[in-house]
């Protein structure tokens, strides 16, 4: 008599293929699903980021706002030159947020600071001038520009005797 093969060698195979391409599929699926989230998150903080910035500048650029208010009010009740650079500091000596420090040939420097993140500061300094014929505005924009709040940067190094790579990064 002759004996039947039976087909449980091809039903086993088959199974074993399909639990690899299971598997195999399983597999791509987690490993999108975590880029996916991954692109997101990245995503997100930039978002965050762009937003802070932009409402730092809105700050910003209403205290500009506010200090060109002021110095036009000044221009108008001083009598000359003189007088108006004179009064420049005590315009400013109740305020806590603006600096004021002599520039060259006579100007005055106006310097501000507004925070962006807890690590970031965007940095305003501004030359205040006695309008002229040739320009008549009330101050020139020198500096406009985000640096690192060294405060921050200090609370992340690591203590001294360490080596970490906060530590190698920032030395």
């Amino acid at each position: 008599m002759e004996k039947k093969h039976s087909g449980g060698i091809n039903i086993g195979t088959s199974s074993i293929l399909v639990t690899f391409v299971l598997l195999a599929l399983v597999t791509f699926a987690a490993l999108s699903y975590m880029s996916a989230r991954s692109d997101y998150v990245l995503s997100k903080e930039a978002a965050d980021r762009t937003a802070s910035y932009y409402d730092a500048n809105r700050k910003a650029e209403l205290y500009l706002a506010n200090i060109e208010a002021l110095l036009s009010k000044h221009l108008s009740n001083s009598s000359d030159k003189k007088a108006y650079m004179d009064g420049v500091d005590a315009l400013f000596a109740d305020n806590d947020s603006i600096t004021v420090t002599d520039g060259e040939d006579g100007y005055k420097k106006l310097s501000y600071q507004v925070a962006v993140t807890s690590g970031q500061n965007l940095n305003v300094i501004l030359s205040v001038h006695y309008p002229d014929d040739d320009d008549d505005s009330l101050f020139k924009i020198d500096k406009w520009t985000t640096n690192v709040n060294r405060d921050w940067l200090n609370s992340i190094r690591d203590e001294e005797g360490s080596e970490s790579g906060t530590k190698l990064l920032f030395q």
